[in-house]
């Protein structure tokens, strides 16, 4: 009865996914920088590990997949993304046994250096900002049956830029069921929906005169109002299939649909090798139906270090993109 449940919550999801707009609101989303890619093994698999992805990495990818966690995990990673940004991350998820598990994870996005300019100083103002783009999650998920886990994502997300912030509340749902057909799981996952965004700060008043005021009156402080914008809210159901599983070798096939309301949909395709849980090879492929779209291959790999009780894996991944140098992704996650 609950996979039926299950069932019945992709159809409508799916339903609900092909009435979006899509390609007719491209550049018209706030938050875009919730659709950059987190973390080396999700890059490495173009995105396409919804259906297969567990512990702390879920939290990017599939909440639901953080049930699986071990006691504790921790991640961090780093990525230089193009025209100088950075990208950072920061997760944490524990298990609480019966109870489900929780984490938390911070992702930032630092625009870097740039130099302000006025229309009577178009050579700067010797002025220098840094925008800084952060997002803090927090995270629930719960092994339900002995196939099917649910979780969910709250986020809080704040976009500074000079004195003027805009802040915003979204939230995620997911699901990764085990299906009846040995090594067959799939994922459904529906993110970023929440209210819309706006700026807001002093960046926003300015002095001047008004239309029809006298040409010796004195300049009146004019706030402006700044539009809202939607967020770039997405579903994705995703498959994984274990094509070879025993002791030593794993060969795991994946592939993910990703509808999204303000650009084309994706299509993800990826494919992780591991040898004695100890060394991963990956890679992956995306594509969509879009004009000048950034991505299309990756590669990456990883490795798994026995400290004793505990665990560190190091994750490298390489996304090439259109125009741009490669994004390279540099992650290391601890269990203990």
């Amino acid at each position: 009865m609950r996979i039926k449940s299950i069932l019945a919550i992709v159809v409508l999801a799916s339903s609900f996914a092909l009435t979006q707009a899509g390609t007719s609101n491209i550049g018209t989303a706030g938050g875009t920088d919730l659709r950059i890619p987190i973390g080396a093994m999700g890059t490495s698999l173009s995105g396409a590990l919804v259906g297969d992805v567990t512990g702390v990495d879920a939290i990017f990818w599939n909440p639901a997949g953080v049930a699986y966690s071990k006691e504790n995990e921790a991640v961090m990673g780093n990525m230089q993304y193009f025209a100088d940004m950075k990208v950072n991350l920061f997760g944490y998820a524990h298990n609480l046994g019966r109870l489900g598990s929780i984490g938390v994870a911070v992702r930032m996005l630092n625009i870097g250096d740039l130099y302000v300019t006025t229309t009577s100083m178009p050579e700067g103002t010797g002025e220098i900002i840094q925008p800084t783009f952060t997002t803090v999650s927090f995270n629930y998920a719960r092994i339900m049956t002995d196939r099917v886990a649910i979780g969910f994502n709250a986020h809080l997300k704040q976009e500074k830029i000079k004195d003027m912030t805009a802040t915003g509340f979204l939230f995620d749902f997911g699901v990764r069921v085990q299906t009846p057909m040995d090594g067959l799981r799939f994922g459904v996952v529906m993110k970023n929906f929440g209210p819309q965004i706006q700026y807001d700060g002093d960046g926003g008043e300015f002095h001047s005169n008004l239309p029809g005021d006298e040409p010796n009156a004195d300049n009146r402080v004019t706030t402006l109002e700044f539009a809202k914008a939607d967020l770039p809210s997405t579903f994705q159901f995703g498959l994984a299939y274990d094509l070879v599983s025993n002791a030593l070798n794993r060969l795991t096939l994946m592939t993910t649909y990703q509808g999204n309301d303000f650009s084309a949909d994706e299509y993800r395709f990826g494919m992780e090798y591991s040898f004695a849980n100890m060394f991963f090879l990956r890679s992956g492929y995306v594509t969509a139906d879009q004009d000048d779209y950034l991505y299309g291959y990756s590669l990456g790999g990883g490795l798994r270090l026995n400290l004793g009780a505990n665990d560190l894996y190091v994750d490298y991944s390489y996304n090439p993109m259109e125009y741009f140098d490669a994004n390279q992704w540099y992650t290391f996650r601890f269990t203990f």
